[in-house]
């Protein structure tokens, strides 16, 4: 009898045990936000977005002068852009250009009180691109000045632009109806995205508060980042540019050729740098610099080609070539063996070359390791003392990235934007090393 009673004990509770355990299972929600990651999204800056002109005519860097012991800069996109936005609508009253920096004159220098803004460009720009990103009405006859830097004096009445010619041999001085104290304010209101910065002369044409170059004067530590990239495939390049489907040459080594008629494109497998050759378009130049940066930038924008971190780098005149770079943290970035440009040679009607990179960053992994930069005073000392440089064909020093490869050995791909100085050396590129450029 009691063993009875003890199997119909045992029973119910194996029955009730197997009901709870259920309910438990079926009712189970993983708590993921327990899981720590530092995996983060981020703007792609690879192909596929839909971009604004006035986004890729984007400026590198602005200094704020104020009197003879007051030099602040930013790179913030936030205030780059910003800063032009309320600017729309006013008016260009005269425009005069002068073949001597004579010229070049802000008000209050006599008694070291003035204030102005100095706006950076990488290359020279065409004036009439300028007008169309600020939103200024001009009459159309004015002259298009090509220039790479402006200075804008704000000291009292209205604002004054002297666009500077990257040769620092011609001003074009612009005046305008933009009030002065409107625009001071406007400054004020992202005055906390400014740093300290330092004018370097390295030459006659740099030996002013106007003409020299300028940068953070101790940048100290910067993170390196790292991010993980994919792979544009060349097919969707292909399908885009080709009317037909091209045929598919024997490669050579490391490069794909794809070929019809009358195109031809190549693929790089190693540094990712496919190139477009349009062998019906005649390279013959239309001599309107800003006609022929605006059909760039919408064959760009068309093709889906452009994203909102690329900006203009640089503008060859007698090519009809422009150059866009990706930027990142306000900072263009910069690589020797993987492809990181986009460049658009134009022809006479439209495009005669297209080299661009097929990858495309999706998620930043993580912060890495500390990098300790030198103060720029500091790099233009050493190029200086260094035997195989001429410190006279220094026009620009920006802080930058280098994009390489990560160490690590995995099944994903992963790339490290490293903090370094670039310096402009006789009309070309090169990053900084300690004790000299390479």
């Amino acid at each position: 009898m009691y063993k009875e009673w003890l199997k119909s004990i045992l029973l119910i509770v194996i029955v009730a045990s197997s009901a709870v355990l259920t309910y438990l299972v079926w009712s189970y929600e993983p708590e993921f936000s327990q899981i720590d990651t530092t995996i983060e999204g981020t703007t792609n800056i690879g192909q596929g977005e839909s971009v604004s002109f006035e986004q890729v005519m984007s400026t590198y860097q602005l200094v704020w002068i104020q009197g003879e012991n007051n030099t602040r800069g930013t790179t913030d996109p936030r205030t780059l852009i910003g800063l032009r936005k309320n600017l729309e609508g006013s008016n260009i009253t005269s425009m005069n250009v002068y073949n001597s920096l004579n010229r070049l004159n802000v008000r209050g220098e006599e008694n070291n009180e003035e204030e102005f803004l100095i706006i950076d460009y990488f290359s020279d720009v065409p004036s009439k691109s300028l007008f169309q990103t600020l939103g200024l009405s001009h009459d159309s006859t004015l002259p298009d000045f090509s220039f790479d830097r402006i200075v804008v004096d704000m000291k009292e009445a209205n604002v004054v632009f002297n666009l500077i010619d990257e040769n620092r041999s011609r001003v074009a001085v612009v005046e305008t109806d933009i009030a002065a104290d409107f625009l001071k304010g406007h400054v004020e209101s992202y005055s906390d995205t400014f740093e300290a910065y330092t004018p370097i002369i390295t030459n006659q044409q740099t030996s002013n508060n106007k003409t020299a170059i300028y940068g953070p004067s101790s940048p100290g530590e910067i993170n390196t980042e790292r991010f993980m990239i994919t792979q544009v495939n060349t097919d969707v390049m292909n399908r885009i540019l080709f009317l037909d489907s091209p045929m598919e040459s024997p490669s050579q080594g490391d490069v794909a050729i794809y070929e019809d008629e009358n195109h031809i494109a190549t693929y790089n497998t190693e540094t990712y740098e496919y190139t477009y050759t349009n062998l019906n378009e005649s390279t013959a130049s239309s001599g309107n610099n800003h006609r022929t940066i605006q059909d760039i930038y919408y064959f760009l924008n068309s093709h889906n080609g452009l994203s909102q971190n690329n900006v203009l780098f640089d503008y060859t005149a007698s090519e009809n070539a422009a150059t866009f770079r990706s930027t990142l943290n306000g900072r263009v970035v910069f690589s020797e063996g993987l492809s990181t440009a986009i460049t658009v040679k134009y022809g006479a009607n439209s495009v005669y070359e297209y080299t661009r990179p097929l990858i495309q960053t999706n998620a930043k992994v993580s912060d890495e390791e500390e990098v300790e930069l030198l103060d720029i005073e500091n790099v233009r000392y050493q190029i200086a003392l260094h035997g195989n440089f001429d410190l006279q064909k220094v026009s620009k020093i920006v802080l930058g990235y280098d994009m390489t490869y990560a160490d690590e050995e995995t099944d994903l791909e992963f790339i490290d934007y490293t903090p370094q100085w670039y310096v402009k050396y006789d009309g070309a590129w090169m990053k900084f090393n300690e004790g000299g450029l390479s």
